[in-house]
């Protein structure tokens, strides 16, 4: 998953991509697709990481994307963080399908808030924005919308596509497991 969104990143010219983990094999995939890299020493939690990751672009725009949305398109990651017109407070948001979670967040300056990613985090963001008087743009697309956390979200990605790196791994796994394994889920 990682390695199909690395792979859309790498082909955008308007923006550095940088990973940040404490896996080595992260590190590995990223190098791969020729992305900068920031080593967190032990792993602390994903809004912790993120938390790590904004000390080093202090006054700086910044996008934050997890590594399991490998259908994100370059256009819809475009759509995201593309510049802002002037030097507002704004914030964009990609939720996922069930418009719960955040699959991007945008912040045009990266101290406007605090990384709070998981369960219901795309209201929390809003209701944050709201309280501080920060703008919001929302920034609704299928790729960005479809993270990978269930069996219902593989069977979907299946659906979608038979491209990428990520459908090649499952149908190793497939293969290795049986076409139950791939099958897991199915209504």
């Amino acid at each position: 998953m990682l390695e199909d969104l690395l792979i859309t990143l790498s082909t955008l010219s308007s923006c550095t991509v940088w990973v940040l983990a404490s896996n080595t094999k992260v590190f590995q995939v990223a190098q791969r697709c020729g992305v900068r890299i920031i080593k967190e020493h032990e792993s602390q939690g994903y809004n912790q990481a993120v938390a790590f990751g904004f000390k080093h672009f202090p006054g700086e725009p910044v996008a934050v994307i997890p590594g399991d949305v490998p259908l994100a398109s370059a256009a819809e990651i475009l759509q995201l963080i593309k510049p802002t017109h002037n030097p507002e407070e704004l914030v964009r948001l990609a939720p996922d399908r069930e418009k719960k979670g955040t699959n991007g967040l945008f912040l045009s300056q990266v101290h406007l808030m605090e990384s709070g990613f998981g369960v219901r985090s795309y209201d929390g963001y809003l209701r944050t924005a709201k309280a501080k008087g920060i703008g919001v743009e929302k920034v609704f697309s299928t790729g960005l919308a479809l993270d990978i956390d269930t069996p219902a979200d593989l069977e979907q990605l299946f659906r979608q596509t038979q491209e990428g790196e990520t459908i090649k791994f499952l149908k190793q796994l497939g293969r290795h497991f049986g076409p139950q394994f791939l099958n897991q889920g199915a209504a």
